[in-house]
């Protein structure tokens, strides 16, 4: 009994000299009373260094003396100055002393310390750090959005699927998915997200959302007929194959759009996606009705010293003269074409300026729908502008097939149109 008292009074001297003493924490490893040790501990570690409160938490929680609400709250206090420990560690600048500063900062400016996590793109110490102190509505939709997008960039669906069982509120789950669906990061995270919301948020879905998940694995598959090196150029247009069709055309892909024609046609058999087979279609039909709607020149050299020239176009109602011209005979043309086609008759050197032009300053590609060099050929789909780099202008094909030196121009040899490369290379 005198022995029991003596270990009493011994620790309620220690436990004074704990309470007292700036490093007081020593003190409380002696201290017998493992539940006066623990309340001790849990009382005065504001006044602490950080180690030393993990230190003397770790001992209160190991003794098995200590069950129920008590160890609950020192695991409690551990694992928040846990979360301290992280975010001084991770902060490049020191921007708070100690963990007491830092403590005081969560509670003042919430905002501040987020943001030093997430410069660290370190989501999960944010999302444990979230846990401690209330994060607004837009706030946390904010985070949880940038870790699922970090979780599925890296390819780790699983943590991806963890995170958002993890998340309690379903409206921030259904936000922060659509969110990063639009973000259209790769072709894994958006059939992940895809999946995820059909089979969670079905019902919460519009049908416009329905559409493009639909049209998203369509796309997909589209997008797995192309090359494999070529899929990065499109995959932009997963979610809109009626889009991706089109650029295939504009690109003049032919053999790929015939390709992603049948894959389409099989796919949208009892589908309704937003567009039909009809869709793909008329598509189809316009991009034809433009192909053949263009203009070609017909040049003949006939016996003797009349030249002539005859310009037809390719429309609707089939091919139309529409001017003859004769050396003996030139009359004043009416029209700017007509101009163009008496110019190529009587041809003037073309100069080009002293200095190629900068990039900047090439002639826009929507300012010019004739070559600027033969003044004949339209630009079409199938008939494209060129840049001469050596003077700016816009040229077709036919007049730009040289390629030479060009000053400023990192290509070894760049392409010029046929009169920079006479005028460069006369004798």
């Amino acid at each position: 009994q005198d022995v029991e008292e003596l270990v009493n009074v011994k620790d309620a001297v220690l436990s004074c000299a704990t309470a007292e003493d700036k490093n007081g924490w020593q003190y409380l490893f002696q201290v017998k009373n493992a539940v006066l040790r623990s309340r001790l501990a849990l009382r005065c570690l504001e006044k602490w260094p950080l180690d030393a409160c993990l230190e003397i938490l770790a001992y209160c929680i190991s003794d098995l003396g200590i069950t129920g609400e008590l160890k609950a709250s020192l695991q409690s206090r551990k694992k928040e100055l846990q979360v301290y420990q992280k975010i001084l560690n991770v902060q490049n600048e020191p921007l708070w002393n100690d963990w007491q500063d830092l403590k005081k900062a969560c509670t003042d400016d919430p905002q501040a310390v987020m943001n030093i996590i997430l410069k660290a793109k370190d989501y999960e110490l944010c999302e444990e750090w979230g846990h401690l102190y209330p994060v607004p509505r837009e706030d946390s939709i904010n985070l949880h959005r940038e870790h699922l997008i970090h979780l599925l960039e890296m390819g780790d669906m699983e943590k991806a699927l963890q995170l958002l069982q993890r998340i309690e509120d379903p409206g921030i789950c259904l936000a922060i998915s659509e969110q990063s669906l639009d973000q259209h990061l790769n072709l894994a995270a958006s059939h992940f997200l895809a999946d995820y919301l059909t089979a969670h948020f079905y019902a919460n879905l519009t049908t416009a959302r329905r559409n493009e998940i639909q049209a998203l694995y369509m796309g997909s598959k589209v997008l797995l007929t192309l090359p494999e090196l070529s899929r990065v150029n499109y995959f932009h247009l997963s979610s809109r194959p009626l889009l991706m069709l089109e650029q295939l055309l504009m690109n003049m892909k032919v053999d790929w759009v015939a390709v992603a024609v049948q894959t389409l046609h099989q796919l949208l058999a009892g589908q309704e996606i937003g567009f039909t087979v009809e869709d793909i279609d008329n598509l189809l039909s316009k991009y034809a009705e433009k192909a053949l709607n263009f203009p070609f020149a017909l040049k003949e050299k006939r016996s003797g010293d009349f030249p002539s020239e005859c310009c037809f176009s390719l429309g609707k109602e089939g091919p139309i003269s529409l001017q003859s011209h004769f050396t003996n005979c030139v009359t004043v043309p009416a029209s700017p074409r007509d101009r163009s086609l008496q110019q190529n008759l009587f041809p003037q050197e073309f100069v080009p300026p002293e200095k190629p032009p900068p990039k900047q300053q090439w002639i826009p590609d929507d300012t010019e729908t004739i070559c600027m060099a033969c003044k004949t050929e339209r630009f079409t789909m199938f008939n494209r502008r060129h840049h001469c780099r050596r003077c700016g202008r816009l040229v077709c094909s036919s007049c730009s097939t040289k390629k030479m030196a060009v000053e400023a121009c990192r290509e070894n040899l760049s392409r010029v149109c046929d009169q920079c490369y006479s005028y460069c290379n006369r004798e």
